[in-house]
């Protein structure tokens, strides 16, 4: 996924704030379930969230305002109970062309991404999913088939 530091989520000295960067994983963790024709609102209407039990963000440059930005998504793990996502955000030069929509981002073919620029922040997150209640349970098992084919990147 890519997007635009916006003014809105940089600090003082035009910095982009830490906390944005837990936004924009969430954004780009539901564009990657909806690459897999799996969208979030399907399971919330199902009664089943999951919730964050962890982040870890580990920030190695700086991203200002107006700067382009591609977050890579990864499914590191998927179990019943837990799912762990990584992610490798990533600088972009303003001159490189913009992502296709119609490219599937979870296997984009050769040579028709952006190209990248420094390695702007990993990060990890991990969810548990939940009833409404906040009460730990199984994934539905038709998405846990759906997705754990793509742990490590597999497609």
């Amino acid at each position: 996924m890519e997007l635009r530091v916006r003014f809105a989520e940089t600090d003082q000295i035009g910095i982009a704030h830490h906390a944005a960067y837990v936004v924009w994983l969430e954004a780009a963790r539901v564009e990657w379930l909806r690459a897999l024709d799996l969208r979030y609102r399907d399971l919330e209407d199902q009664g089943v969230s999951l919730a964050v039990t962890a982040v870890d963000v580990r920030y190695r440059q700086a991203l200002r305002f107006d700067d382009r930005v591609r977050i890579d998504v990864v499914l590191e793990e998927a179990r019943s109970r837990r799912l762990r996502f990584g992610y490798r955000v990533v600088q972009l030069a303003d001159d490189a062309p913009a992502e296709d929509a119609a490219i599937d981002p979870v296997a984009r073919p050769p040579g028709t991404a952006a190209t990248p620029g420094p390695l702007a922040a990993t990060a990890a997150t991990v969810h548990v999913p939940t009833d409404r209640r906040g009460v730990a349970q199984r994934l539905p098992s038709a998405w846990l088939a759906a997705i754990a084919p793509h742990v490590g990147g597999g497609r």
